[in-house]
């Protein structure tokens, strides 16, 4: 087996699996509902969380990454789009694709 095969498969059945690190999860991107494992990194997140000049007192704006199969949502999220992940709405601030895995840097403005 090739490198690029074990990784895709390591992917699959070890960082997207849900009995190991992912989690299921609701996502609705561009008109579409999904029900698909999700990673969802805070801990990372809380590094770059940082205060906004821009907004009203007491209101921040809360990071969040996820990692999503490429295979399960068939379709690669953009940049200043909106999607929702178990209910609640991020903008993506960032998007990216390694390996067949979709890596997305989302913000919320909070109270």
């Amino acid at each position: 087996m090739g490198f690029k095969v074990q990784i895709k498969r390591d992917l699959k059945e070890v960082f997207h699996n849900a009995d190991e690190h992912a989690d299921m999860v609701d996502v609705k991107y561009n008109g579409k509902k999904y029900n698909i494992p999700v990673v969802i990194d805070s801990e990372g997140a809380k590094d770059r969380k940082r205060g906004s000049k821009d907004n009203a007192d007491g209101i921040f704006i809360a990071d969040l990454t996820v990692y999503i199969n490429y295979a399960d949502l068939k379709t690669m999220p953009r940049k200043e789009q909106k999607i929702k992940i178990s209910g609640k709405q991020y903008n993506i601030i960032k998007s990216g694709f390694n390996a067949g895995s979709i890596t997305l840097d989302l913000e919320d403005l909070e109270e």
